[in-house]
């Protein structure tokens, strides 16, 4: 919502050079250079603006505060991570996140690899993002207590927090289950979509596997679509 609502929301340098990286989350030579920022001109309103496919829909939009915001495009996702970077030293995160050098690091999202790290690891295939190191969780009871799932019966997003017994080995919560996150990275070597990660709570339990993944065109907006902002400089120094 802070980003919607800021005054620079369509500056052209938030939505432009998004990094690139190919299918094994290794970095690209090149950016995706301006396509972000022709994507929101074509489609912005006449203030400008462009709100997420769900932002008024009871289920999923501004009314619930604490879900994961949902309908986003691979590009909002991307140009709210460079506009959280540049004003990293007004907002409470700074407070709470002190070592985070916005000088230093680079906010935003994680790749694919990075994603899998801090789920605790994808192996054995098998596991969980909340299963410890040789387990995995098989009791389907269980799995419901720690991720929002089509066997849930929840049928919407949950907060973000709802779900402790659910949090990963690195204390990464909400990994399974919720919304699938938008990754970084390509999906595979044809570089026209891209991954993504965790599960959601309209598709079955399996999807909420370290292991699995989705795939999509960067303007894909839908209500299981979401995302997390990394800090790629902290994750690799803490794992």
């Amino acid at each position: 919502q802070r980003f919607l609502d800021a005054p620079d929301f369509a500056e052209e340098r938030y939505w432009v050079n998004f990094p690139k990286f190919d299918e094994n989350s290794q970095a690209m030579s090149d950016t995706w250079g301006v396509e972000g920022y022709k994507w929101l001109r074509k489609n912005w309103d006449d203030d400008h603006k462009i709100y997420p496919r769900y932002w008024n829909d009871p289920r999923f939009g501004i009314a619930r505060k604490g879900v994961p915001v949902v309908g986003v495009t691979w590009y909002e996702a991307n140009a709210y991570c460079k506009w959280l970077q540049e004003h990293w030293r007004e907002l409470p995160e700074m407070e709470q996140n002190p070592e985070l050098d916005p000088l230093k690091i680079k906010l935003r999202l994680p790749t694919e690899a990075e994603w899998v790290a801090a789920a605790g690891g994808d192996d054995p295939l098998e596991r969980f993002p909340w299963d410890k190191d040789g387990e995995v969780t098989s009791k389907e009871k269980e799995i419901l207590r720690r991720a929002n799932v089509r066997e849930s019966g929840v049928g919407r997003t949950t907060p973000v927090w709802a779900y402790p017994l659910g949090k990963s080995p690195h204390e990464v919560w909400d990994m399974g289950g919720n919304v699938w996150e938008w990754q970084a990275n390509y999906y595979d070597s044809d570089y026209d979509r891209l991954g993504l990660r965790g599960g959601a709570f309209d598709y079955d339990l399996d999807s909420a596997r370290v292991a699995s993944r989705s795939i999509h065109s960067p303007l894909n907006p839908w209500d299981y679509n979401g995302f997390r902002v990394a800090a790629p400089f902290s994750l690799a120094s803490e794992l």
